[in-house]
């Protein structure tokens, strides 16, 4: 019964057209609601390195960008990326903790050199020879 009458008091509204259109008709979505805003159908992103897609049906599905592992001995996370870059470009570590650029020689001390690997995938530890020291 008051089902009926519900019905009943919207065909006393339905004289106003555009109102029994919003009463009776759902509203068609225009986007989709996540985190507080409404974003248009289509990809958005909300968060660096996050990637959101708003389906028509108005369902929203996210993910992460995953980084591969930087080729170098010291990344750099920079602002605007989501994954750390190597501005130095292949680098590697000597024992002292110095960085060694590719194609370059590091004196450890008079009778130590070190070079970086040419293989990239390597641990990125310098490669280090020892010349024994001229004995006098």
């Amino acid at each position: 019964m008051m089902g009926l009458a519900v019905f009943a008091l919207l065909l006393s509204y339905g004289q106003c057209g555009l109102l029994t259109q919003q009463l009776l008709m759902p509203a068609i979505p225009s986007g989709c609601y996540y985190r507080g805003s409404v974003y248009p159908f289509g990809w958005f992103s909300t968060r660096h390195c996050e990637s959101c897609q708003c389906s028509t049906s108005g369902q929203v599905m996210c993910m992460f960008n995953d980084c591969w592992q930087p080729a170098c001995a010291d990344p750099v996370q920079e602002k605007d990326y989501c994954c750390p870059t190597c501005p130095n470009g292949y680098t590697c570590k000597a024992p002292d903790g110095h960085i060694v650029k590719a194609g370059e020689t590091y004196h450890l001390n008079s009778y130590t050199s070190c070079q970086c690997a040419t293989q990239i995938g390597a641990s990125f530890k310098a490669i280090c020879t020892q010349q024994n020291p001229s004995i006098p």
